[in-house]
């Protein structure tokens, strides 16, 4: 919580963990280094001197760096940054999964492991902004340019009677694993699994095959890119 919290605050704030370790060492006389203030943010309990320190570098008071919930957010932005209230308000809290998501390669979705990450609404089709919406971190290259390994995918989970078959993004189970891959759904019944990297060939499922072997769980509304 504490380490999270740091972390979220200080890059909130713009100030670097270089910087955050020298305004520690004028408040202390101490010696801490931006080394310090990174292992404090893997998870490393700082001494009860230091956190007061940060807090008030922050100025926050020592139980917001422990509390994660948005009431503790929305009133310190509203202090500290007053222009910053309307971007947060405009910020969807959404559940990261405990895994990836493969391009290329099968992914591995294992729990949700109370991991959330805090997304602009803007970044979410506004088609599905009152929907569900989950995290997934994507690994390959198979969806590339669209997304890059390490890319976050948002998706809104479907049910089979919920599919309304229209082009686009999905998330999909095959023999092969999780994969978030183009579906094209043809008049025939037959349904095209492609990539956006041309280097990986399309897939064709006919309509006179058994389709029981493609599950689809999901379809993208958006896209969090890392670079």
């Amino acid at each position: 919580m504490f380490s999270e919290n740091l972390k979220k605050y200080r890059k909130l704030f713009g100030i670097t963990q270089e910087e955050l370790a020298e305004k520690i060492n004028s408040l202390l006389f101490s010696n801490y280094t931006k080394n310090n203030v990174q292992s404090w943010e893997r998870g490393v309990n700082p001494k009860i001197e230091v956190i007061s320190a940060i807090a008030e570098i922050l100025e926050i008071t020592e139980q917001y760096l422990f509390d994660d919930s948005e009431n503790a957010l929305d009133f310190i932005v509203s202090r500290r940054i007053p222009d910053l209230k309307e971007i947060i308000e405009h910020t969807v809290k959404i559940p990261l999964f405990n895994g990836y998501i493969g391009a290329g390669s099968g992914g591995i979705i294992d729990s949700f492991d109370n991991k959330f990450m805090y997304v602009d609404s803007l970044n979410i089709n506004k088609k599905y902004l009152d929907d569900t919406v989950l995290a997934l971190t994507v690994i390959g290259d198979s969806m590339e340019p669209y997304v890059y390994q390490d890319d976050i995918i948002l998706f809104t989970p479907l049910k089979h009677d919920n599919i309304n078959r229209s082009d686009g993004k999905y998330i999909i189970q095959t023999i092969n694993g999780t994969m978030v891959k183009n579906l094209k759904f043809m008049c025939s019944g037959d349904i095209i699994i492609s990539s956006c990297n041309k280097a990986y060939s399309d897939e064709i499922i006919n309509s006179n095959e058994s389709q029981e072997l493609l599950d689809i769980l999901g379809i993208v509304v958006g896209r969090i890119l890392k670079s």
